[in-house]
């Protein structure tokens, strides 16, 4: 038998989105997106799923808590091709 993969809510709502936008996104930006505070654990739990991988990532620039601005690497992600045929359900 299958294993049958059950998305949370939070993981439907940000597979959804990234089927909408199929585009390499950053973690960073979908929080704001989505709304998702808690963001990173659950694309982590998509990569696990194989619905989603990480991609390059990219340099940003970063000001810190005492105004130096520097820059830093943020984690991105797509999806994967069976991300992209999966069906969210309910």
């Amino acid at each position: 038998m299958e294993d049958q993969i059950i998305l949370t809510d939070n993981g439907k709502k940000v597979l959804v989105f990234m089927q909408d936008h199929d585009s390499v996104l950053v973690g960073k930006d979908m929080i704001e997106l989505t709304g998702i505070r808690g963001i990173y654990p659950v694309l982590n739990s998509l990569v696990r799923h194989g619905l989603v991988e990480n991609a390059e990532p990219v340099t940003r620039d970063f000001t810190n808590n005492k105004g130096e601005t520097k820059p830093k690497d943020y984690k991105t992600y797509r999806l994967t091709e069976f991300g992209r045929k999966f069906s969210v359900n309910n």
